[in-house]
């Protein structure tokens, strides 16, 4: 099962009113999911490889709230 599967197979089990909530959200997204997912994965591969440094739940957080 793919990924967009999974995530239409979740999102039929909402109740109508979180479905339409959910679509709000990601209609008024200023960058788009996937590509928010792109870049947290090219993130994990440089991590991985060891040519980004690691980052602690600190470092996260503090970047978020920064943003």
């Amino acid at each position: 099962m793919s990924t967009a599967q999974s995530f239409y197979e979740v999102f039929k089990a909402l109740p109508k009113k979180v479905q339409i909530e959910v679509l709000r959200l990601l209609e008024n997204e200023k960058v788009p999911l996937l590509t928010q997912i792109d870049r947290g994965l090219q993130d994990v591969k440089k991590m991985q490889e060891g040519t980004s440094p690691k980052r602690n739940i600190r470092d996260l957080v503090k970047e978020l709230r920064n943003e």
